[in-house]
């Protein structure tokens, strides 16, 4: 391979300038934008050459594809010890796993008997109704859907990827209309039961491993202090906001006096779920202890039935009390913990649709016996796993790279330093989205399955957030003050995820110097004018929120100028964070801590209970959870993006691809690559440290677990 020394464009010689605008100009046939998807959100039109999942990154997929299999095959077990019907049912099934440990067992297979694997689990599936001695089509309908589906699962995921098991293959497996009754749970014991053949997720490994301050409970994902710590150290810890006295303009601080116009809680709720009659909501915020989440962005939005089962929606609130001295069942730490006093759920109060829950039941909810409470919070943890999956990882992750994918291919020459800097950090994402396109955030689809709203309204959802969404303001170094939870004294996410900015920061800025001597740098490099006025162009990619442009003051030619080295540093370091760091911490959290329907789903199969709503028991929860079959859709969904990691943040080679040379040519960026891999060990050992005295470990900026790029 002959060496690519990157150079600005203006630095170049005028051959080299032409062959530079040759390249792109073929470019830009490939690289474009549509908007019609989503109103507003500009996105690739297609998936371009060279873009597309390559065959390390499919490798990667075919264990972590085996072990959903085998899980599959287990709860199929059950389901035919239960139609008491497969006489010979054990040397078959003994067949099926024979052949997905094959394909387990990664290391020690080639790739030519991983397709024997799966043609022997083929094989075994047809057999099946020979073994029972009738005709497919006489088989009862469960089991009949079940063999049809993952024969059809299977041969999917050979042919086309990760993607296929997000498609209707597992909808077929699971979309029976007769099978509600078969498949609604009654115990929340018989939800922790499906998960057989993969890793227990983290949510319940808690309780394999309970710390001394931890309540006596079934399952401690369903505590109270599991909810506090879900806004600081779970998987979307961007709902959380100070609540002040007189929240401060420009900021997403949330003012008391106009919170409890809707939201009603009282002195007398705060004082008897605390336990301190000396406390008041006015001295809390005060002393910058409120906190709330509030899911406004719900209301409105409408469900689609799944199975024939009709589904719901809520708008909840919830208001956080920062307890200097938490009561039993928290943690001891210092600084205290978030303790939640009051549920809403939904956006209008209403003493009797819409009373308020307490744990203690301060608001007079009718609820002695506490179960209301405890579905209050699966509303909250619905919601959030609902903005979740919509707002802070598809829209403000996915959806922010894709266009500046397009831009940055359009725009920037294959040798210009900024382009060989974000490759890596771009590797994948357009055929990932295209394949979310198509199959997750479709009628029918993974999203409209597994997560509440019609998907008109995701869309929606997106949409608006998108348009909100500005560059600066989602700069990590202001982002928790504007939310006023800057001065939370423990919040896993912002405590972990600031010693990865500055350390990318440090990188970029060290990298950038190399090639920009001067702010003339900047203002002459025409490739890197054009790309940031495609960025904010609304013909383009549309962002908005880059503050610190300057106004064109020549009467032709852009309207904007980047002319600051500085904010340069600060714009690439961003998008290589929203990539790698942000975008792993909405990601690889959603089988460990989403998977448990119980405590996190996506849907909800009754309405929001009122002060009237009789709840009794633990029987009368799971109605309100989905059966099971959704629940094993969902949960193995979440497993398979938690569980595929392509390549390892800061370190630039090729996946599993061995006997290459380093990935950049220009010898001047050893030093300070080698500089920011150190830091990143250093950061390892940090968390690690950290991890071990926290409520749960918080191992989702754990450096090593983090990619490069939105790949999966």
């Amino acid at each position: 391979m002959s060496l690519v020394i990157p150079s600005l464009p203006q630095k170049d010689s005028a051959t080299q300038q032409a062959a530079r605008a040759f390249q792109l100009s073929v470019a830009g046939t490939s690289f474009n934008y549509m908007n019609t998807y989503m109103l507003g959100v500009a996105l690739s039109a297609d998936l371009p050459e060279g873009e597309e999942f390559n065959t390390p990154y499919k490798l990667k997929l075919i264990p972590i594809v085996a072990t959903m299999m085998a899980n599959l095959i287990a709860n199929l077990e059950d389901m035919l010890e239960e139609e008491k019907a497969l006489t010979k049912k054990h040397s078959i099934l003994d067949r099926i796993r024979d052949a997905a440990k094959e394909l387990i067992d990664f290391q020690d297979t080639s790739i030519s008997d991983k397709v024997d694997a799966i043609g022997d689990i083929f094989d075994a599936l047809d057999d099946i109704p020979e073994a029972l001695g009738v005709e497919l089509r006489s088989l009862p309908s469960k089991l009949q859907s079940s063999l049809k589906a993952i024969k059809k699962l299977a041969k999917e995921v050979e042919k086309n990827g990760p993607t296929a098991i997000l498609k209707s293959s597992m909808w077929d497996l699971l979309s029976a209309t007769d099978r509600r009754e078969i498949l609604e749970a009654e115990t929340w014991q018989r939800y922790k039961q499906l998960f057989q053949k993969i890793p227990t997720p983290l949510m319940l490994q808690i309780d394999d491993d309970r710390k001394p301050w931890m309540a006596d409970a079934q399952f401690q994902c369903m505590e109270d202090w599991f909810l506090g710590y879900l806004q600081v150290g779970g998987f979307n810890t961007t709902m959380l906001r100070g609540v002040r006295l007189n929240a401060p303009e420009n900021t997403d601080i949330v003012d008391l006096d106009k919170l409890l116009t809707k939201f009603p809680v009282t002195d007398s709720i705060l004082k008897t779920e605390v336990g301190d009659d000396t406390v008041s909501l006015k001295a809390a915020a005060e002393q910058n202890r409120l906190y709330v989440v509030d899911y406004a962005c719900l209301e409105g939005a409408s469900c689609v039935p799944v199975h024939g089962e009709e589904r719901f929606l809520g708008a909840p609130m919830c208001l956080f009390y920062l307890n200097p001295n938490p009561p039993a069942g928290y943690p001891q730490s210092e600084g205290g913990a978030l303790q939640p006093i009051a549920i809403q759920l939904l956006q209008s109060p209403d003493p009797v649709k819409a009373p308020l829950f307490t744990p203690k039941d301060a608001g007079n909810a009718n609820d002695e016996n506490g179960y209301k409470w405890m579905i209050a919070k699966y509303f909250v943890n619905v919601s959030n796993a609902i903005q979740h999956e919509s707002v802070a990882h598809l829209g403000d992750c996915h959806l922010e790279i894709d266009p500046m994918v397009v831009a940055a291919n359009r725009n920037f020459a294959k040798v210009h330093p900024l382009m060989v800097l974000l490759k890596p950090h771009f590797r994948f994402t357009i055929n990932i989205n295209q394949s979310a396109l198509h199959s997750l955030i479709i009628p029918g689809g993974v999203v409209a399955t597994n997560v509440g709203p019609r998907i008109q309204d995701t869309w929606d959802m997106v949409a608006e957030a998108h348009k909100n969404w500005k560059f600066d303001d989602n700069n990590p170094e202001v982002l928790f003050a504007r939310r006023g939870v800057d001065t939370l004294p423990s919040f896993p996410f912002r405590d972990d995820t600031m010693l990865l900015w500055q350390a990318t920061f440090n990188w970029v800025s060290d990298y950038i110097d190399i090639y920009y001597r001067e702010d003339d740098d900047v203002r002459q490099d025409f490739e890197l004018q054009n790309w940031i006025n495609e960025m904010v162009s609304g013909d383009y990619a549309g962002f908005k929120g880059f503050e610190h442009l300057e106004q064109n003051p020549e009467s032709s030619g852009h309207p904007w100028v980047l002319g600051s080295v500085d904010y340069l540093k600060r714009i690439i370091a961003q998008i290589i964070y929203i990539a790698g760091p942000l975008h792993a911490s909405v990601n690889f959290a959603q089988y460990p801590l989403m998977s448990f329907m119980p405590s996190v789903a996506g849907t909800i199969y009754e309405p929001a209970p009122g002060k009237d709503t009789v709840i009794n028991n633990e029987e009368d929860c799971c109605k309100y959870y989905p059966p099971l079959d959704v629940s094993s859709y969902t949960y193995l969904f979440e497993y398979l993006l938690s569980s595929l990691q392509y390549d390892t943040f800061g370190y630039y080679d090729e996946g599993d691809e061995k006997d290459q040379g380093p990935y950049f040519d220009d010898t001047r960026v050893l030093a300070p690559l080698t500089k920011f891999q150190q830091a990143l060990q250093e950061i390892e050992t940090t968390i690690t440290e950290r991890n071990k005295t926290r409520p749960m470990e918080y191992p989702f900026q754990v450096p090593s677990k983090i990619p490069n790029s939105i790949s999966i």
